[in-house]
């Protein structure tokens, strides 16, 4: 009884009011605006359009406004209540789409590097609740290379115990592409690879080069070619490949070159027996013409 005097006393009817506002947070009865979710593409290429969903429910709540901020910096701003709706805010790699935006999406026209950051929607309802909800995500604008990556350095034909000493270059892409080399469809060991900083243009962009280095064995040739792949991957937004193929052949030993020796020695012997007695078998020739044609002149 006390403690009902206590808190129902004029001096402490704020406490009061305190108390029964947070009684009826808790009730489970108490309809309020919920902010489900939102939508933010985690990578998006230069040059595309984006749409920011928020997907909200009033809850019987009377709508105040939506708010959408990259960052800090607000960007987009729908208030139903004002005369004119909707406000924009200027923001470097953020431009709107008041065409296509409401107060359940934003559309941002064509996006650069510079749009990339964390996205937030904002919902507040009015009265009597005010209550206010907001959610973020993460976009990461990417800028993609102009063409696959290149293999440099390769051979049209390696023999066991030649050695492998080539590169592969992804050009002008941001972030740089991730690469990575494959043997045959089997990716290479971590310690065959030759990994190079990222050289960065002056506008930004970054070139990425990842080298390969093994001595080649008789199981670098299941299929009698030897197949190398370089893949150049960004995020789940890019991949591509190049693949280049090289003849494989077993290292000649020296005792087949010998035999070779002797056998082709033999040949140009024989040969240059035969030309040195061509002389004397054609005066042979030429002799016994004569004599027939004496004989069969005096018949």
């Amino acid at each position: 009884m006390r403690l009902f005097f206590y808190l129902t006393s004029p001096e402490r009817s704020p406490l009061l009011l305190l108390l029964l506002s947070a009684l009826l947070g808790c009730s489970g009865d108490v309809e309020a605006l919920k902010l489900e979710s939102i939508t933010v593409p985690a990578h998006q290429v230069t040059g595309k359009p984006v749409e920011l969903d928020c997907n909200y429910d009033l809850e019987g709540d009377p709508l105040y406004s939506v708010t959408w901020y990259r960052g800090q910096d607000e960007f987009y701003r729908y208030t139903p209540g004002d005369r004119n709706p909707v406000d924009i805010f200027e923001l470097p790699g953020v431009a709107v789409d008041t065409s296509l935006s409401d107060q359940k999406k934003v559309t941002l026209r064509p996006v650069s590097l510079l749009s990339s950051g964390k996205y937030r929607c904002e919902v507040s309802a009015d009265a009597p609740s005010f209550h206010t909800e907001s959610r973020s995500a993460e976009m990461l604008v990417v800028d993609l290379p102009d063409r696959v990556p290149t293999i440099t350095g390769g051979r049209s034909r390696y023999h066991v115990g030649d050695e492998v000493h080539v590169n592969c270059t992804s050009l002008r892409s941001r972030p740089a592409a991730s690469l990575m080399w494959y043997i045959n469809d089997n990716q290479a060991a971590t310690e065959n690879l030759v990994e190079y900083t990222p050289m960065n243009d002056s506008d930004g962009l970054e070139t990425s080069r990842l080298g390969l280095r093994f001595v080649v064995g008789p199981r670098h040739f299941p299929s009698g070619e030897l197949r190398l792949r370089c893949t150049a991957t960004i995020a789940a937004v890019y991949w591509q490949s190049s693949e280049e193929s090289a003849e494989g052949q077993l290292q000649q030993t020296g005792s087949v070159l010998e035999s070779k020796g002797i056998y082709a020695g033999g040949s140009s012997s024989s040969r240059h027996s035969w030309a040195s007695c061509l002389p004397v078998f054609l005066a042979l020739t030429l002799l016994l013409l004569t004599n027939l044609c004496s004989q069969a002149s005096l018949h």
